[in-house]
């Protein structure tokens, strides 16, 4: 009897395979730079993404603060991590109910990416916070979650995800293009024509300048780049960050804060000891220049760029006079650069509502292609509950 509710619920609320469906998609980065989300369409004929609303908050000191101690120190009590988590998935609620109420779109599913905590791709693991049947029963809407671990069980890495996103999106069949995100880690895609998607983590964009900032100017990240611009790089210490030896690893590889950590760069700064605070700025951001210039291979036409490290005037110049290819913003191929993460984990939401196998060997290294995610339902029971709070 409930397998026969849940089926016609279902079929009332998903739409056919030949209709254009609208999904939403959330994403907090590891910088903690505030909540993404947004409502994409997927074109029935073409199968590319259109962006239809966006909304971004700031995530709540409360929540912000405690989540950046974990990540920082990889320690947690239980409780306190239960806790933090009721509160971040609430503020995702918010966010959630905020797009549908203001939408005439009905969404097919939500592409709930959650905060990632750890990622351990060595140990064959990763870990992202969020309260997916909480989510799906407080929006009345399936929710599509756990990206990463299908990938991680084939024996990948589970990361970088969005490559396959930017294959969909940005590829286009008479120019190569590369796809730059530049948040806590920068990674990036090759779509070339004729050959196999390629993706992975570059290393560090915002995540060690961010520390470095809020270490000697007490905010949480040099958003224009003006404390870098008022450095200089110094090229002792570019080469000692140079020579970690993940940037020397061939693809695929991913990474994350647990790595490229406060504990990572003090140890590497601590050997200058009279080197000036702004001239480590300046050198973090001209290591991120450096290490994308020499993944671009030389048949790149274009370098789309997006992701928060947009924002960041100084980093933006380094990399523009450091690469060949002509750089560009995605809001040049429609998607504003602070929702692309946001609009992927919507897209990828709409896959795993399909089953969609999907190849990830070329860039997460698994051995196998398969679904990516996992999918939860509201109990049909709590429709009428929810429409009843609408009111």
């Amino acid at each position: 009897m409930l397998k026969e509710a849940m089926m016609n619920w279902l079929s009332k609320v998903l739409p056919s395979p030949k209709a254009s469906r609208s999904a939403i998609g959330l994403m907090s980065g590891t910088s903690l730079d505030g909540l993404d989300a947004c409502i994409v369409r997927e074109n029935s004929e073409d199968h590319r993404i259109e962006v239809i609303d966006t909304l971004r908050s700031e995530l709540p000191f409360r929540i912000r603060g405690g989540l950046q101690k974990i990540i920082q120190s990889g320690e947690v009590n239980l409780e306190t991590l239960l806790h933090l988590e009721h509160q971040y998935t609430e503020a995702v609620i918010e966010q959630c109910q905020k797009l549908i109420e203001s939408s005439d779109h009905k969404i097919s599913v939500i592409g709930f990416h959650g905060q990632t905590l750890w990622h351990a791709p060595h140990l064959g693991s990763t870990l992202q916070i969020g309260f997916s049947e909480r989510l799906a029963e407080a929006t009345l809407t399936p929710v599509a979650h756990q990206f990463r671990r299908g990938d991680m069980a084939r024996d990948g890495q589970g990361a970088p995800l969005a490559p396959l996103f930017h294959a969909a999106h940005f590829g286009r069949a008479t120019e190569n293009v590369a796809v730059l995100n530049l948040g806590g880690i920068a990674n990036l895609s090759l779509i070339v024509s004729g050959k196999p998607i390629q993706g992975w983590d570059l290393g560090p964009a915002n995540t060690l300048s961010d520390i470095w900032h809020e270490m000697h100017q007490n905010k949480p990240f040099d958003f224009a780049g003006n404390y870098a611009a008022s450095g200089r790089v110094n090229d002792d210490l570019l080469m000692v960050l140079l020579s970690d030896p993940y940037f020397g690893r061939s693809p695929p590889k991913s990474t994350g804060r647990e790595y490229f950590s406060s504990a990572w760069l003090l140890a590497i700064v601590n050997q200058f000891p009279s080197i000036e605070p702004a001239d480590v700025q300046a050198t973090l951001n001209q290591l991120t220049a450096i290490l994308v210039d020499r993944a671009l291979p030389d048949d790149i036409d274009i370098l789309v760029v997006c992701g928060g490290g947009i924002h960041n005037a100084h980093l933006m110049d380094q990399i523009d006079n450091t690469v060949v290819p002509l750089v560009v913003g995605s809001e040049t191929f429609s998607i504003d650069p602070d929702f692309v993460e946001a609009a992927c984990f919507g897209w990828l939401g709409l896959q795993c509502l399909d089953q969609q196998i999907m190849e990830t060997s070329p860039v997460t290294g698994s051995k196998l292609a398969g679904v990516l995610g996992s999918l939860v339902f509201p109990t049909p029971e709590t429709e009428s509950r929810a429409a009843t709070t609408r009111t």
